[in-house]
């Protein structure tokens, strides 16, 4: 299994206490960090994460707009959303 499936097979709790953006923020985070998304390369679609989890598009761009927030990726109007470089 490579890298993008084991960080995409992940499973999001319904039950859990923690919030259904946080839960996929820390999904996104773990891949940026492990190296699974390289600088400059593009995360999934908001619309491809939104299929993948069972999440509304407002959930999954709450958890990259917090990921903006934190500086691991930017984004590119029309294009996506791309991991940031190191600081």
């Amino acid at each position: 299994m490579d890298k993008i499936s084991k960080i995409l097979d992940r499973k999001i709790s319904r039950d859990s206490s923690q919030s259904l953006f946080s839960q996929l923020e820390e999904i996104l985070r773990e891949g940026i960090d492990d190296g699974t998304w390289k600088p400059g390369e593009p995360i999934p679609s908001e619309r491809e994460l939104s299929k993948i989890y069972g999440l509304s598009r407002m959930t999954v761009r709450k958890a990259i707009d917090r990921l903006v927030a934190a500086g691991l990726i930017y984004k590119v109007d029309g294009k996506g959303n791309f991991v940031s470089e190191p600081k």
